[in-house]
């Protein structure tokens, strides 16, 4: 699928040519790109960069005239299962896409609904980009925030069994969207290096900024992060404290009937000359000195705060 860049994108014929001065953005899948473009310069690296492999980062390789490079976006509904991985390959009049799928909902969204920065070339078109695939992770992280203070919240209220393995669910999402800004912040950087000079001075400072808010969302995550440590810290906590709650009672309760089993077994002798066995009180004795054990054992106890 090829576009024209102007102050939208439109949607160009296959067959159509370019004039090799109208700005086209392409999205083709990696066999077509093989076909098409096995002419172009550093061709090789392209390869390296095509989705047919399995791409693990995001990256920007600058080589003479060009931008080589790739993109892994997770999608924020699974971040920790599901991404999408593209490669690019950008000059000054040409930005081709490569897509195993060719459906790349961002770009299609952007061609339908998006005005674009002015003037349209293909580095504002790019960074456009980048920016149209993070527009939402700022709400993205806030609703994130909320759902760990509703789990927060019922912590607070009684111990979750299932808290865990959400925990450890959100927190690997906030890793895959970490290491996605992480890499995002690595890329900016390479092309603020600008070592073939291929972006201008005003492109700069666009990347810049960019990448200035890439570094904001990073910090959130690190934070989000940090959040849902201390939350399951709390679970933890009060698992111990409800342990050692539970340890307690059982403590009391085999410390009050310990000397219970002194008597019985003191008594449980048997032998002949045992005063209160032919005690016709003895029996109502030992029963109400069992009772007053157990009172005087229960007031101590309740005097010191453990019960």
């Amino acid at each position: 699928m090829r576009y024209l860049l102007g102050s939208s994108l439109s949607p160009l014929d296959e067959s159509c040519c370019s004039d090799g001065k109208a700005a086209i953005v392409e999205l083709i899948s990696p066999e077509e790109c093989v076909r098409k473009y096995a002419s172009l310069p550093h061709f090789s690296l392209l390869q390296r960069c095509m989705p047919t492999r399995q791409l693990e980062y995001c990256k920007a390789e600058l080589v003479s005239d060009c931008v080589i490079g790739t993109l892994v976006i997770p999608n924020k509904e699974n971040p920790s299962r599901d991404m999408l991985a593209v490669g690019y390959y950008m000059t000054r009049q040409t930005l081709i896409l490569i897509d195993s799928e060719r459906h790349l909902p961002a770009l299609q969204r952007m061609a339908e609904h998006v005005p674009l920065m002015m003037p349209a070339t293909i580095v504002h078109f790019f960074l456009d980009f980048l920016e149209y695939l993070i527009q939402d992770d700022m709400h993205y992280l806030q609703n994130f925030e909320k759902r760990l203070s509703v789990i927060e919240d019922a912590l607070l209220d009684k111990p979750l069994k299932n808290l865990p393995p959400t925990i450890l669910r959100a927190r690997r999402e906030l890793l895959v969207m970490n290491s996605y800004y992480l890499q995002i912040m690595d890329m900016t950087a390479v092309q603020l290096e600008n070592q073939n000079q291929f972006f201008t001075a005003e492109e700069l400072q666009i990347i810049s900024v960019f990448s200035n808010r890439i570094d904001r969302l990073y910090d959130h995550t690190q934070m989000l992060r940090e959040y849902a440590l201390q939350i399951r810290e709390m679970h933890q906590s009060q698992l111990d404290v409800r342990q050692n709650d539970t340890m307690r009672i059982l403590t009391v309760v085999t410390t009050i009937f310990f000397p219970l089993s002194l008597l019985t077994g003191w008594y449980g002798m048997n032998f002949q000359h045992m005063p209160e066995l032919k005690s016709p009180h003895g029996y109502l004795a030992i029963i109400v000195i069992s009772i007053a054990v157990i009172l005087a054992e229960i007031w101590y106890f309740k005097k010191k705060d453990w019960l």
